[in-house]
């Protein structure tokens, strides 16, 4: 069983503000919400650990191992809940738009014979964490960004994605990524290499 979690947003504010945010694994406490406590160092290979808290639930110890990494573009973890039997890839990807614009994607594929045990109400919440995490880096970078003098300008809508049920895979993007270490510099940041159609 796969499926995914996603939340979009645009960011008025150039992909490196959104990616020195996101890359101060330290600073998550003090916006992502989700995220009470983050540690590690990016780098492939590399344990991360987290305290991850869902709206009223217990807060949970997470370990993580970073999957790939790009600089202003993606950063993509695994965490495994119940060994093989229920595990995520969790991933972060910035998509610049232009000098001045970007989209935020910030998700979750679950995968495994117990990836069931992520229950529709479950499902509903982390991706309202998500949504509020993406509204903080939305809003934090445009205000640094606006604070060095920069220019505020909407970006495009991204795509929408429901979030809600076993959904097909993301479509590629035109951006070339080297995927997880696998080789090639084919179509798509992150996750959007596992297959679109698939």
């Amino acid at each position: 069983m796969v499926f995914r979690i996603e939340h979009r947003i645009g960011v008025a504010a150039p992909a490196s503000e959104v990616w020195d945010l996101i890359y101060d694994l330290a600073g998550w406490k003090d916006w992502t919400e989700l995220y009470t406590e983050a540690s590690g160092t990016i780098r492939i290979g590399e344990k991360l650990r987290f305290v991850f808290q869902v709206g009223d639930r217990p807060p949970q110890t997470l370990e993580g191992v970073v999957q790939d990494w790009v600089p202003e573009a993606q950063m993509v973890w695994k965490v495994k809940f119940i060994g093989s039997w229920f595990y995520s890839l969790r991933y972060l990807e910035i998509e610049a738009l232009s000098e001045t614009n970007c989209i935020l994607a910030n998700g979750d594929y679950y995968f495994g014979p117990l990836a069931f045990v992520m229950t529709r109400d479950l499902r509903s919440a982390v991706r309202a964490g998500f949504q509020r995490m993406n509204e903080n880096a939305k809003r934090i970078s445009e205000e640094r960004w606006a604070a060095k003098g920069g220019t505020v300008a909407p970006p495009a809508d991204p795509l929408s994605s429901d979030g809600f049920s076993i959904q097909p895979l993301m479509q590629p993007s035109l951006t070339p990524r080297k995927f997880w270490g696998l080789g090639g510099g084919g179509p798509g940041l992150g996750p959007k290499a596992l297959g679109a159609g698939k």
